[in-house]
């Protein structure tokens, strides 16, 4: 009898061990199904410390009054702050009401080295409109022998590239060249392409999704392939504009922009296509890691030899730097997108459809010479 109360004892302290505490209940946590800004504070105008990746695990801390924002912190601890509630998808029962509010700033930037790869690249040095052409007249030439179109050019970005007012209005016939009448010709050449939706160009638009063919318009697209090549085979561009940067600061963590990035420009000139790559503009309250992305840009144009148009350079002394109010997208024309008068030139989009004009003149005739 004693030997079985003694087992009877023991089999029920095992047990006792085995079965999960009622207070070892696992942390409060959600998960980043895409990539995603690390916050100041709970608020996207305040600085990004860090970017969480595809996937990555948050623990979660605490959250702001109305929960619209969560305090956390990755699993390996080197990546903590602020992140929209509604990016992430919640774990273990969680749920951003059943947190603690908080209202900290987070003042220490994330492990994650926010530093630039490039420090020694200066874009205020940098030529706005290329005087460098590098390998342009070489991938041409091979345009051409693969039957690219030198009447057609493609857009290649993100909101900033596929809104109406960048280059389409040049497609109609309310033109003002202003002081600019050495333009005509390149307005003529490529007019009708001006006014083409791209396939590669559209609102939020990251250098993952273009490569990505679940972004692809299906309508035009085959089964399987990207929105660049598919605007590569569809329109036969010779040249192509591409600018990328003002969303993947947000979104893209600066070494996957840096791969994809050179990932667009090589698949570009594969295709026979001329690389026009611009900078993008500064973005206000991000604007030392709206520096670190142009440094990349850059960087991926020289390795790549290709031209480059230093649009952040162009719209430094603009009010507000050619930017509205939100701090991100190019202030509208006062009159009209195609009007390159004086006053209208004092405003972002205009202003970048004159260069992108004038660098899509020098691009034509180094390789048309």
């Amino acid at each position: 009898m004693l030997r079985r109360l003694v087992f009877i004892l023991t089999l029920a302290a095992l047990l006792s061990a085995a079965l999960p505490r009622a207070d070892a209940q696992a942390l409060p946590s959600a998960r980043v199904p895409y990539a995603l800004p690390v916050y100041r504070q709970p608020d996207s105008s305040s600085m990004i410390i860090g970017v969480l990746t595809a996937q990555e695990q948050l623990v979660l801390e605490a959250r702001n009054a109305d929960g619209s924002w969560l305090l956390g912190h990755s699993a390996d601890g080197s990546t903590r702050g602020w992140v929209r509630a509604q990016r992430v998808t919640f774990e273990n029962g969680t749920t951003a009401l059943s947190l603690p509010v908080s209202t900290e700033e987070i003042f220490q930037a994330s492990v994650q080295s926010l530093a630039s790869e490039y420090p020694h690249i200066s874009l205020n040095s940098l030529p706005v409109i290329p005087t460098h052409f590098g390998r342009a007249a070489e991938i041409a030439a091979q345009g051409r022998a693969l039957g690219m179109n030198q009447n057609v050019i493609s857009k290649i970005g993100d909101c900033l590239t596929e809104s109406a007012h960048f280059l389409r209005p040049f497609s109609g016939d309310s033109i003002n060249l202003g002081d600019y009448p050495q333009l005509n010709d390149v307005v003529t050449r490529f007019k009708a392409s001006f006014g083409e939706v791209s396939l590669a160009a559209y609102d939020g638009l990251l250098t993952t999704a273009v490569l990505d063919p679940a972004f692809a318009n299906p309508q035009f697209c085959l089964p399987g392939e990207t929105p660049l090549r598919c605007e590569y085979r569809v329109r036969k561009p010779v040249i192509a504009v591409i600018m990328f940067g003002a969303q993947d600061l947000l979104f893209t963590p600066p070494h996957e922009f840096n791969r994809n990035l050179r990932q667009i420009v090589h698949e570009t000139i594969a295709a026979g296509v001329v690389p026009l790559v611009s900078t993008f503009p500064g973005h206000n309250g991000q604007w030392e890691r709206a520096i670190q992305y142009n440094q990349i840009v850059v960087q991926v144009a020289l390795d790549y030899d290709v031209p480059l148009m230093n649009l952040f350079r162009a719209l430094e002394p603009l009010p507000n730097h050619g930017l509205t109010s939100d701090g991100r997208h190019l202030t509208p024309p006062i009159t009209h997108p195609a009007d390159l008068s004086a006053a209208n030139l004092s405003q972002g989009y205009p202003l970048r459809n004159l260069l992108t004009l004038q660098a899509l003149d020098a691009v034509w005739r180094e390789i048309s010479g």
